[in-house]
């Protein structure tokens, strides 16, 4: 009787592989274990979902038509398929999806803060990677190479990598023409194990009929196997478990779709199902190989649609439109404008989990077919440089059916770091914004928050300040709203916070004499400051002269305020007294306007620490002119008014003063309604002098019509947009960002959170979703992030715990943090007594 063996024992003479590749090169040549050469691109990504029209929308798909045509060029010569089909160059699309938890980039300044806020959160790594299996030539041209390469291809099987430099080039130079770039080795990596989401590729698997499970432990797998190792359906919830259930497009009825229509863009649906891979797999035929067949074939093409009429298995009408068919496609090759053809194309899907019905993932013109009883072959033929080819269903189809698939799609949005905004809703890609990309990029110098009451925009306001200071840049936010403090949520993060009341006894702390570095620019906005609060009543215009030529001469004689400037000018006899004299009994008489108006030369200019700094109302007489006023501010009746307009105004002007060149700064204006209605001028000045003076101004405010009406659309290089009721207001954010035929961006932005009569959740608006089934929310406000590239997608803002502790305006939490500050307080108060006493010791 023969002794039975172990089959552990059983040692191969030759390397067994976890997959079908061996290691990549990092010039993006790949080997696979038959020893076949591939090099591999990525191909660039933008969104299609998202897009902002047509053009933008097609202009995602050029990347990989371009690489199609530019592989086709590389057949062979020849006038029919026979011939030259050995010429066709093997390709493989790969886009893999895969799910894992969100990680900050690894240069930013805040990344543990990102990190310990956001590590549980789930994000998608996605990647388009292109692979040509390259052809080799003997040696690079000598002799001695000839002999090396020949003896080593004898001696060890396939050819040395040298052999195929010459084509990879060619091959590179190609993808290169069509914007494709090297891929890094953690995208490489990335298909080769994406059934493990990019972790160790070797993994236990146990193959069902329609579907994979894959393990990340051999204890999974055998606890799994215990059960039942044939019907899943019993097996114990694990986390190191997952099952994958792979499919093949068996039928592409797409006929001759426009590239810009919701059917073209079959991909999409995939993704959305789960898909985790889409592999495709084609040779690339020249147009006119093609054109060359349709002439061959079209008149037995035609004699089966007649028989098939004649025997009454098509209509007149279908047998009409085939017809018509034909004719589009031999029209298109004969003009020369028809892309390559991909000739025994094979599409294959790997979705997430177990599906029992395919058919209800599938895209409206597609059929999909499981592979049954073949799921492993599938995921090796998903595989990069794989020989094994598992697909019954294969295609001939136009380039355009795939590259304009919305296979290269990606809703991505933002900077490359920065404060984390949120997710993009569709991809969940991170959201950064940098208050350096404006300057650094050479971009305009504003971004504007658009968002009606209860839009999110104040408390995303805060969460960006509080992130800038973790960043470790410096800001001011000037909050005109009395009532309405913002000092909780940012005092905890370390802002100082001033009030209107700390400037009222100083003198002349915000003079625009001293603010500004040009003599002319401050006196231009000395005169203009004056003007605006108008001590002179009804006749300012008989006065405005003088005082412009007093401040003029006082200033070019060596002032150093605006009131030093016009008593030097009236003791001089420059100016009479009587056209002064209105200016100081005004200022004497209102503390407000001495924070603009300096007599003492020696007194200091407006100073910002390096970190936060708060403007609040505080107990001052400080009042807001209404929404509804249109009239100049200067002939407002209440002197309030323009008192509180123009201490606003310069203290915009002192704090982007006091933050210029200081790298990455910000000025946070909230409500900046009341400078777009009041200050208009300003506002302009403001974005010319931005951009030099490296400061991002950021403007929150509920009315866009007001920012397009003064003509700030010039200026602006990012928005974030919200929830907006108002009609008017919608139409002027989407034409402010060229947005006017967004018709899903225009439904959104104005649809409430609750459906009709308060049925439930309206899951498309903006507005962030209150959790009905107990505290929380349960999905956070939602804007729509417009960046300096143009690009534009829809953002959930979540915000971070650490930050929600110390903004929420819970009552139990506001005297929590209360209590805690006093504590705080009353501690440094003690130990400075004791400081005290030990030194009077």
């Amino acid at each position: 009787m023969a002794k039975q063996t172990n089959p552990g024992l059983n040692i191969p003479t030759v390397p067994q592989w976890e997959t079908r590749a061996k290691k990549p090169l990092r010039d993006g040549r790949w080997q696979g274990i038959d020893n076949s050469v591939w090099l591999w691109r990525a191909v660039p990504m933008s969104s299609v979902t998202d897009a902002s029209s047509e053009q933008e929308m097609i202009s995602v798909g050029v990347p990989l038509a371009q690489a199609y045509e530019e592989l086709a060029k590389m057949a062979g010569r020849g006038n029919n398929r026979r011939s030259v089909k050995n010429s066709y160059r093997q390709t493989h699309a790969m886009l893999l999806n895969i799910p894992a938890l969100f990680e900050a980039p690894p240069a930013s300044p805040i990344r543990d803060f990102l990190n310990r806020n956001y590590g549980d959160r789930a994000v998608l790594n996605r990647v388009l990677l292109f692979g040509v299996k390259l052809r080799d030539s003997v040696g690079s041209g000598s002799i001695r190479d000839a002999i090396a390469s020949v003896a080593e291809t004898l001696q060890y099987g396939g050819a040395p990598l040298s052999d195929y430099d010459k084509d990879a080039d060619a091959v590179s130079a190609a993808l290169s023409r069509a914007g494709f770039r090297k891929p890094t080795i953690e995208e490489l990596h990335l298909a080769d194990s994406w059934w493990n989401r990019g972790n160790a590729p070797g993994i236990p698997v146990i193959p069902h009929e329609e579907h994979m499970h894959y393990f990340a432990t051999v204890q999974s797998a055998r606890r799994a196997m215990a059960v039942d190792p044939v019907d899943c359906s019993n097996w114990p919830h694990q986390d190191t478990e997952h099952a994958i259930s792979f499919a093949t497009i068996a039928n592409l009825d797409l006929r001759y779709t426009d590239a810009t229509t919701q059917l073209a863009r079959w991909a999409t649906p995939l993704l959305d199902a789960g898909a985790r891979v889409i592999s495709i797999r084609a040779l690339v035929e020249p147009s006119t190989i093609t054109r060359n067949e349709l002439r061959g074939q079209q008149r037995r093409y035609r004699a089966d649609l007649e028989e098939l009429a004649s025997q009454n298995k098509m209509d007149r009408a279908e047998m009409q439109e085939r017809e018509q068919e034909l004719g589009q496609v031999e029209a298109a090759y004969a003009q020369g404008t028809a892309p390559a053809t991909l000739m025994d194309t094979s599409i294959l899907i790997g979705f997430d989990s177990v599906i029992d019905d395919i058919s209800k993932v599938e895209p409206p013109g597609v059929t999909l077919s499981t592979m049954v009883n073949r799921q492993a072959a599938a995921w090796h033929e998903t595989m990069a440089c794989s020989a094994v080819r598992a697909n019954a269903y294969l295609h001939d189809v136009p380039a355009s059916t795939i590259a304009y698939s919305a296979l290269p799609s990606i809703s991505r949005v933002g900077d490359e770091m920065g404060a984390l905004l949120g997710l993009t809703e569709r991809d969940r890609q991170p959201a950064y914004f940098s208050p350096r990309a404006a300057s650094e990029g050479d971009a305009s110098p504003l971004t504007a928050v658009f968002g009606a009451s209860g839009s999110g925009k104040t408390q995303l306001l805060q969460f960006l300040a509080d992130q800038f200071q973790r960043l470790g840049y410096p800001q001011l936010i000037v909050n005109p709203k009395a009532g309405d403090s913002l000092r909780d949520a940012l005092e905890p993060a370390g802002a100082h916070v001033a009030t209107l009341d700390d400037f009222l006894t100083s003198d002349g702390i915000l003079d625009p004499i001293r603010i500004f570095d040009d003599p002319q620019m401050g006196i231009a906005k000395a005169v203009s400051m004056i003007s605006t609060v108008n001590p002179f009543g009804p006749h300012a215009a008989a006065y405005m002269t003088q005082i412009a030529f007093g401040i003029d001469w006082g200033v070019k004689n060596g002032a150093r305020a605006t009131g030093q400037a016009l008593k030097m000018a009236v003791e001089a006899g420059v100016i009479p007294a009587e056209y002064a004299n209105p200016v100081f009994q005004y200022a004497q008489v209102y503390p407000m306007f001495r924070a603009t108006f300096g007599m003492n030369p020696d007194a200091e200019v407006l100073r910002l620490s390096d970190g936060t700094t708060l403007v609040e109302v505080g107990q001052s007489s400080f009042e807001l002119p209404t929404q509804s006023f249109t009239g100049d501010i200067s002939a407002h009746p209440d002197p309030t008014v323009r008192n509180s307009m123009n201490i606003i105004r310069m203290l915009i002007w002192g704090g982007m003063n006091a933050l210029r060149h200081r790298g990455g700064a910000a000025v946070h204006f909230d409500e900046s309604w009341v400078m777009e209605m009041g200050a208009a001028g300003d506002l302009d000045q403001v974005g010319r002098l931005a951009r030099s003076w490296d400061v991002l101004p950021i403007l929150y405010t509920q009315k866009p019509s007001l920012q397009r009406k003064i003509g700030l659309k010039g200026y602006l290089s990012r928005g974030l947009i919200g929830h907006i009721k108002d009609k008017d207001e919608v139409d002027a954010v989407l034409e402010m960002f060229g947005q006017s035929d967004n018709a899903e961006m225009r439904r959104r932005i104005s649809t409430p959170r609750f459906l009709s009569g308060g049925s439930g959740l309206n899951w498309d608006s903006l507005q962030h979703l209150p959790n009905t089934d107990g505290p929380g929310i349960a999905r956070g406000a939602v804007f729509y992030y417009v960046d300096m590239k143009n690009r534009v997608a829809p953002v959930e803002v979540t915000l971070a715990e650490e930050f929600l502790r110390n903004s929420s305006t819970n009552p139990d939490d506001v005297r929590r943090r209360r209590a805690e500050r006093e504590q705080a307080i009353a501690a440094r108060a003690a130990r400075e007594e004791t400081v005290s006493v030990l030194q009077a010791v």
